[in-house]
């Protein structure tokens, strides 16, 4: 075998050219899973987001609706457990949503307010009617924007 100096060259460049595309291969293979398993994590992540607010929402219409359900004939005190619990609802969904649903579940939270205090006693059934509708109106509008919030496709960008 001859050992010139340009078949030791020849040697090391095939060598050299091997390993760099062996290296060049292995870190575009490594980065492209790094890659996915990022974009998995942030996809699980907003569904599993989605599904935390989908039940925040369903807990503050639900909570809406058991109030004025309870005070169709009598005014509230406003300082019971359950009104508490609907304010707590009311704090979460204001902190954790988008203004757009933020300002409907205000909107809804003072109807609610507006007929559960009322007293009922003397009230014309109109009036009383009218603030219902007001809630019903206010809760459609926040049913909405709500179903449109959770049913949103991951965007990768």
């Amino acid at each position: 075998m001859d050992l010139t100096w340009i078949n030791v060259a020849d040697t090391a460049i095939k060598i050299g050219l091997g390993a760099l595309i062996t290296a060049v291969s292995g870190y575009l293979v490594l980065k492209q899973t790094h890659d996915h398993g990022n974009n998995k994590e942030r996809k699980d992540r907003f569904y599993n987001l989605q599904e935390d607010r989908k039940a925040m929402y369903i807990n503050f219409l639900s909570q809406s609706i058991s109030l004025v359900q309870t005070h169709l004939s009598t005014s509230c005190t406003c300082d019971t457990e359950k009104y508490n619990e609907f304010l707590r609802t009311y704090s979460e969904v204001q902190i954790s949503s988008t203004d757009e649903i933020r300002i409907a579940a205000f909107k809804l939270l003072s109807s609610v307010n507006e007929f559960i205090v009322i007293n009922k006693n003397g009230l014309e059934r109109e009036m009383r009617c009218g603030l219902r509708q007001a809630v019903n109106d206010n809760s459609g509008i926040f049913q909405l924007l709500a179903k449109v919030d959770v049913s949103g496709e991951f965007n990768e960008k």
